[in-house]
């Protein structure tokens, strides 16, 4: 009788990241319902229905990813993330998650 290998308690825990990106500023466009939050992928490639993961409170998925975007300061160019928020209550709790230098990690779709 063979003997099971035993279960991984960290089956249930955050998957590996598919990119990580560092804020460098966020703003809402209020008449879409959108959290917008700029900055730099630092690693991996950003896409589409990707969650931010390892920070409890910021459940939204990426909506969509615009890259390329210039900066109004001359450095690098930037990408902007988009969430998409249903309530006032959840937009409240991203803007005190989400601040200027945060690194944000997010998994795969």
């Amino acid at each position: 009788m063979s003997r099971a290998a035993p279960a991984n308690s960290d089956a249930s825990s955050t998957p590996p990241p598919a990119a990580t990106f560092l804020v460098r500023g966020i703003f809402v466009l209020g008449t879409r319902s959108l959290f917008i939050v700029r900055g730099t992928v630092t690693s991996g490639t950003v896409r589409a229905k990707q969650r931010v993961i390892g920070l409890p409170g910021m459940e939204g998925e990426v909506q969509s990813v615009e890259a390329n975007l210039l900066d109004i300061a001359g450095g690098a160019s930037q990408s902007a993330l988009t969430f998409h928020y249903v309530k006032q209550a959840e937009l409240a709790r991203w803007r005190s998650l989400v601040a200027e230098g945060a690194l944000l990690t997010l998994g795969a779709p």
